[in-house]
């Protein structure tokens, strides 16, 4: 294996897109026979790239174990920028394709369930009035999984919340609102009827409906329990989905803990009832998140100024 330093203008000559392509589909697969068929490759011609990879970058890629290829602590961080390069070329195809059809390009957009429901649509109207022709997709997810999405390059910006302190060095994110967590329940739900309200380790008692422990959501409950010494419900269904989580509570006598804006159109209907009780601090405010250093599309610069727009009217709705 060779020790010489990298260089940027051989590697951008020596590299192929089907080196890219073996490694990402190695790191899925973990097995060079099933690699090399869906390749179309013989397995020895599999090996033979994947060892040219690991002379050409001086380590090894990946570890052989008995039953399965594993990606070393190196190999991840090569596996990582190809998948980003090859999603960017996926995309590269895509626009060529919509643009040659008469299209106006193709907006991809990540957003949390805070955002979804509130400020976000509202933003994506104004858009489409203005470019009827652009090629809109939203994907509503956690943070979490969104910025991994950000990062490979399937999406474009996202509406949410950074996860972890180094993501700074990744993405830029500018604050849009803040979101206090309240207690959902239906409207005849029994804990409507008591006088006083329950304390947190009494309502730890019911079932619940909450968000995966990595979101930021379920973070700042599992938080709020700790701080009061009180163990986190055994009674749980973990899910993202809000609709899901809506027709379960008006179903059966189960909790879920949900941000304001979330709830603002469900609490209308009378359906529901928030309880009094706030969970924990706001969450951090949600904002908007591109990838650092990297320039923006008009479509997407376009679509940031409508979100400043209705984040700023909402604030004062709220402050009302």
């Amino acid at each position: 294996m060779t020790t010489d330093k990298l260089s940027h203008a051989h590697l951008r000559g020596w590299l192929r897109f089907k080196h890219l392509t073996l490694l990402t589909t190695l790191a899925q697969s973990r097995n060079m026979h099933a690699t090399a068929r869906t390749m179309c490759l013989s397995q020895p011609a599999a090996s033979k790239m994947l060892r040219d990879l690991e002379l050409y970058f001086g380590f090894a890629l990946f570890e052989r174990l008995p039953r399965a290829m594993q990606p070393t602590e190196l190999g991840e961080q090569v596996i990582r920028h190809a998948w980003i390069l090859l999603n960017d070329l996926e995309r590269l195809v895509d626009d060529i394709n919509d643009l040659r059809q008469g299209g106006y390009g193709h907006l991809l957009i990540g957003a949390i369930a805070a955002a979804a429901p509130e400020i976000l649509p509202a933003a994506i109207a104004r858009l489409k009035r203005d470019r009827p022709r652009l090629s809109v997709s939203l994907q509503e997810q956690t943070s979490d999984r969104l910025l991994l999405e950000l990062e490979h390059k399937r999406l474009d910006l996202v509406i949410g919340r950074l996860t972890h302190v180094s993501q700074h060095n990744l993405f830029d994110f500018e604050p849009l609102l803040d979101e206090p967590l309240r207690v959902v329940v239906r409207r005849d739900h029994p804990l409507t009827q008591l006088a006083d309200d329950p304390s947190l380790e009494e309502l730890s008692h019911w079932p619940w409906i909450l968000h995966p422990l990595s979101s930021p959501m379920r973070r700042v409950f599992e938080s709020a329990l700790a701080e009061e010494g009180i163990a986190t419900p055994a009674n749980v269904i973990e899910t993202t989905a809000i609709q899901a989580t809506l027709q379960l509570l008006q179903s059966s006598d189960m909790l879920a803990v949900l941000p304001r804006s979330v709830m603002r159109r469900p609490l209308a209907g009378g359906q529901y009832v928030v309880l009094d009780r706030v969970i924990g601090k706001p969450l951090d405010y949600y904002g908007i998140i591109t990838r650092r250093q990297e320039s923006l599309s008009s479509a997407t610069q376009a679509l940031i100024e409508n979100l400043r727009e209705m984040a700023g009217q909402a604030l004062e709705e709220n402050e009302r």
